[in-house]
């Protein structure tokens, strides 16, 4: 395992559990979702606990892309759910409005996103996109080649641009949520593993017990674990990441997902390019929960960078995330069936910035309308 680049900074970490407690609720994870939900319980004056097996955005949410998406993991034209798109989009909102309340608008920029095409196939379905979120209302660009930025005209057909979209340094994003629920009431618990499935209010760790009458489980990766009833649902599954020496040129102002979002990249504003992709190339050995990368997949994305962007410079950083993956790429939120008061959130399948935070909120609401 490799330390992600957006977690290579100094951090102290909070202490562990230490004792048995009771809470009014547990919230398993110290994600994007479960800070959400911790910070919106803490709020309706609820006593709440988070435990965490590493350190706030230790996870998915410390190791993934960057990117601050609206919209399911599915592109929008091939799961049309006007409704749920317009959730997303004001959770993206809430989402900005939030970190600028929090001095962290250095972590959370809006940039818009360049979904382009790398065959002619892949075009007409970008053209598709645009006009169906733009027949329904939503903010949306088609980008001709000639349009897209220099770097990109080679290889790529056109781009869509959605102009809410943004770009995250998700860490950073992470522990500023954390601070604010935290101001809120909730107390979080770092290097506290959750050691069995939570049962009848009953959440054991290391270090100590927790019962809570709600104990809400945000974890996405470890979800199949912690909750084994949802493993056929959902399953954990390896992203690989890499992170350049800052260039001297900018490339690109905003992230962009090629390839039907099989590869992706940003060039935040130090100059370096971050990217990661060739799920596909992975393959099944994907499906898994152990922290250890394919050194293919990683030669892949470097290669991917030299052949398209043109970038050589030497890599720093090379990691992976583990996320929650559904074969119907939507998520679980909600109380899980046959465990009265634990509730799950996960499954995203790569796009939990905003669907995460979005989640938390729901559960805190389902838990205490």
């Amino acid at each position: 395992m490799t330390t992600p680049f957006w977690l290579d900074e100094p951090y102290e970490p909070r202490p562990p559990l230490g004792a048995d407690i009771e809470a009014d609720a547990c919230v398993i994870g110290a994600g994007v979702a479960g800070l959400s939900c911790a910070r919106a319980l803490a709020q309706r004056g609820v006593e709440t606990i988070v435990l965490e097996r590493d350190t706030v955005a230790g996870g998915a949410s410390g190791r993934n892309g960057g990117f601050l998406l609206a919209g399911l993991a599915a592109f929008y034209v091939d799961a049309r759910e006007p409704e749920l798109y317009a959730r997303t989009l004001a959770a993206q909102e809430e989402i900005y409005e939030l970190a600028a309340s929090l001095g962290a608008v250095d972590a959370v920029r809006r940039t818009g996103l360049l979904r382009v095409s790398a065959s002619e196939e892949e075009a007409d379905h970008v053209r598709r996109q645009v006009d169906a979120l733009k027949v329904d209302g939503f903010p949306a660009e088609l980008v001709e080649r000639e349009q897209l930025p220099e770097a990109l005209q080679t290889t790529f057909h056109n781009a869509c641009l959605t102009p809410n979209d943004g770009a995250l340094h998700p860490a950073r994003w992470i522990k500023a949520l954390a601070r604010a629920a935290e101001q809120e009431g909730a107390r979080i618990c770092e290097d506290t593993p959750v050691t069995a499935p939570p049962r009848d209010g009953r959440v054991v760790a290391d270090g100590g017990t927790v019962r809570a009458r709600h104990v809400i489980v945000a974890a996405d990766g470890a979800l199949p674990a912690l909750i084994p009833s949802l493993a056929g649902r959902v399953r954990a599954r390896r992203l690989h990441m890499v992170a350049t020496e800052p260039l001297a040129e900018r490339l690109v102002d905003c992230p962009v997902y090629a390839r039907w979002g099989f590869e992706y990249f940003q060039q935040p504003p130090d100059g370096r390019l971050l990217a990661g992709g060739f799920s596909d190339l992975d393959g099944d050995a994907s499906y898994t929960d152990r922290y250890e990368g394919n050194p293919a997949v990683w030669e892949r994305i470097e290669r991917y960078l030299a052949e398209v962007l043109g970038v050589t410079a030497p890599i720093t950083h090379r990691w992976v995330g583990i996320v929650g993956y559904t074969d119907d790429l939507l998520p679980f939120v909600g109380e899980v069936p046959g465990s009265p008061g634990v509730y799950a959130a996960g499954g995203y399948s790569g796009h939990g910035n905003v669907l995460g935070y979005l989640a938390g909120k729901q559960i805190a609401t389902s838990c205490c309308p």
